[in-house]
């Protein structure tokens, strides 16, 4: 179901207006009093939703076109134009994108999203500041409605820029843990897993959001401006798109690097358990083969000096094969290659 519907815009006489949580017919009957009119619709089921309420307000186009798109999607239909771009959200255990639709005719936007866009029902707050600063003669239209567009794709952006930031501050405590003893007590590889995942998610989604804002940018759609300093302004989303990237492909070596410290540690281990498992055999192999030697039924030997004998070779045995893994360093959390991957890691 619909669950709210709010819209702003610019009456005839240049004058901002504002209407919260109203119902999708009187959205209807407010297009035709302004010059713009965005009409901003949170919903529960944006496939099942988006077709009724394409249907009252008259625009010509199959919400599939944009919902079957990957995580983005740009259709121009000449007098209407459709943009799909993609929330980021983070949750516990993973990363997941939900899709905002925006809608243009001339004078009129429509955005509709689940409950994931905040940021644009925020920017709906702040609406009658906004549509003062818009140019109101009515020739203007294409120049109003593409400053709008421009504002809501910023706010999109800056929207999946704070989750960014989430996944960089988590990515942050796990490097202090990892470094530290914390680790021992958390499964720290489920959770340098999981931020990876979580990370090529949002690449995938912030490079389909780069590609969809050089489509508004260079696509000459009819229901945007010809005005090149107005469509200069998607240049700043496009710079902020390319330093997210920069980043998340930052984070994403950071992460591979304590991926591979933690594998090379549990292969240390492992290496360590064989060598000490090898020593224990050798301790014993040497007096296993006296007493076999000892053994022989025809050999008639004392067992007062054959227990010492035992017992001796026993000891000599376990202290030269100790003393031989030493001498080579056979513990593995001391090799140097361990070492450079801890201080590699330890300076990102």
């Amino acid at each position: 179901m619909v669950t709210t519907v709010s819209i702003a815009g610019i009456e005839e006489q240049g004058v901002p207006f504002k209407k919260e949580s109203i119902a999708l017919d009187e959205a209807v009957k407010t297009i035709a009093i302004g010059n713009l009119t965005w009409i901003e619709c949170v919903v529960d089921d944006i496939v099942n939703e988006t077709p009724k309420i394409l249907e009252k307000l008259d625009i010509k186009m199959d919400p599939k076109l944009l919902l079957s798109g990957y995580v983005t999607a740009y259709e121009d239909a000449g007098d209407t134009l459709g943009i799909m771009l993609p929330f980021i959200v983070t949750g516990d255990s993973r990363t997941q994108t939900s899709p905002v639709l925006i809608f243009m005719k001339k004078d009129l936007i429509v955005t509709i999203h689940d409950d994931y866009g905040g940021k644009i029902t925020k920017l709906y707050n702040y609406s009658n500041s906004l549509m003062r600063k818009l140019p109101k003669e009515p020739e203007q239209w294409a120049d109003r409605q593409t400053i709008l567009l421009f504002r809501l794709m910023d706010e999109v952006s800056e929207t999946n820029f704070s989750t960014l930031r989430t996944i960089v501050e988590q990515a942050e405590q796990l490097e202090i843990d990892l470094a530290g003893s914390r680790q021992t007590d958390r499964d720290i590889g489920f959770e340098l897993s999981n931020m990876k995942r979580s990370l090529l998610t949002y690449l995938n989604a912030v490079w389909a959001t780069h590609d969809t804002v050089r489509n508004v940018k260079f696509g000459d759609p009819d229901m945007l401006t010809d005005d090149d300093d107005i469509l200069e302004k998607f240049e700043v989303i496009l710079g902020r798109l390319d330093r997210q990237i920069q980043m998340a492909e930052n984070i994403s070596d950071m992460i591979s690097t304590g991926v591979t410290i933690i594998q090379t540690e549990t292969s240390n281990q492992l290496t360590k358990l064989i060598v000490w498992l090898t020593v224990a055999a050798t301790a014993v192999l040497v007096p296993n083969t006296v007493a076999t030697v000892f053994g022989i039924p025809d050999l008639q030997i004392s067992w007062t000096w054959v227990l010492p004998i035992l017992a001796i070779s026993t000891i000599i045995s376990a202290v030269v094969t100790y003393r031989w893994t030493k001498q080579w360093r056979v513990n593995p959390f001391r090799t140097k290659k361990f070492k450079r991957l801890r201080k590699k890691f330890g300076s990102k």
